[in-house]
């Protein structure tokens, strides 16, 4: 019952959060680390050293980042658990406590001896303004750390993905401590080129807007009460002057601003299709981001930078929930954070 209500509160976020936070709803989610559901080491909204210290006894130097996509939680990273025979046994006895579910951060952990920090956040503000507060949330944690960190990966699922490129460039120009730590970012289904679906909805509510009738305007300010988090991923929205003084419900206007990657992080993307031939993959892609927008294939259009594409990998069958909890993009993961990196200024 505890993960229903997370994951229906996660969901309420993503398509009305800035509303609940705007009206001061206490359902609003704020930027946060979770550990086993709850919050960690919140205090006077710092993270303390105490408190990391108690959360995370085994605290490794290196780190692990994971932040979910829209109207989602950290549950969604967990691997599907495989069906077990059912097995007679011999005698009654204590079956003792659970194990804890698996995921990217915990075979991370057990594998490569990272340490898993999940961030759950209100994913219907603007990207932006996620951005900014994972950049402060990843400075605080830095600075709070039990001992120091060598390295920092970043992996954001779907609109994750778009908060984390968000946040290195809020930290850009700051003398944060965080950003050098970060030697790989992995970008899991994130729409880079912006999602055709939103695009849809932007165009179908400005019809219903422009026609002679009170009752499909109304239908149309219904359709444009979706949260600001959603209409940024028309064009992938990443910096405030994307979306500051400008009309969100315009008809179809990429207003981005173009966000460089980043030299000294290591960009790795998986995207994915649901079928395998070449034509229907790139329209419809995992039903959600078109294969081009999930790969970063920018063209002077898109505003957008151009990620390197030996760093992309493409699944088949997958469709775009699945990314988040799937065995053959946990060994792309693995596999490319046992990769030799070039040394670089910064490590702690």
């Amino acid at each position: 019952m505890g993960d229903n209500l997370e994951q229906i509160i996660g969901a309420l976020n993503g398509a009305v959060g800035d509303y609940l936070r705007r009206t001061g709803n206490g359902l609003a989610t704020p930027m946060q680390l979770v550990r086993a559901g709850r919050p960690v080491a919140i205090q006077a909204d710092a993270i303390t050293r105490d408190g990391l210290s108690l959360a995370y006894p085994d605290a490794t130097p290196r780190l692990v980042v994971l932040v979910h996509g829209l109207m989602s939680t950290e549950i969604v990273f967990r691997m599907p658990t495989p069906p077990k025979a059912p097995i007679e046994p011999a005698e009654p006895h204590d079956e003792g406590a659970p194990d804890p579910p698996e995921d990217y951060g915990t075979l991370l952990a057990r594998d490569l001896g990272y340490t898993p920090l999940y961030v759950r956040y209100n994913s219907g503000l603007h990207v932006s303004e996620n951005g900014e507060a994972l950049d402060a949330l990843l400075e605080n944690l830095v600075l709070a750390y039990p001992r120091p960190i060598q390295e920092i990966a970043l992996l954001g699922h779907s609109m994750g993905g778009l908060v984390i490129r968000s946040a290195c460039h809020a930290a850009t120009d700051k003398a944060r401590t965080w950003l050098p730590l970060v030697k790989r970012a992995f970008y899991i289904g994130s729409p880079h080129l912006g999602a055709p679906l939103e695009r849809f909805g932007n165009a179908l509510a400005w019809a219903l807007r422009n026609l002679p009738s009170p009752y499909t305007r109304l239908v149309a300010d219904i359709v444009n009460l979706r949260s600001s988090g959603v209409k940024d991923l028309r064009y992938a929205n990443l910096r405030r002057e994307d979306w500051e003084g400008v009309d969100a419900d315009a008809l179809l206007q990429n207003r981005r601003h173009p966000v460089p990657l980043l030299a000294h992080i290591r960009h790795h993307l998986v995207a994915a299709t649901l079928v395998t031939d070449p034509l229907f993959s790139v329209l419809f892609g995992d039903a959600l981001v078109p294969v081009p927008s999930a790969r970063g294939q920018a063209k002077e259009h898109h505003r957008s930078a151009i990620f390197p594409q030996e760093h992309v990998r493409v699944l088949a069958p997958v469709d775009h929930l699945s990314l988040a909890h799937n065995a053959d993009v946990y060994a792309l993961v693995r596999a490319w954070c046992e990769e030799e990196l070039p040394c670089s200024a910064g490590a702690a």
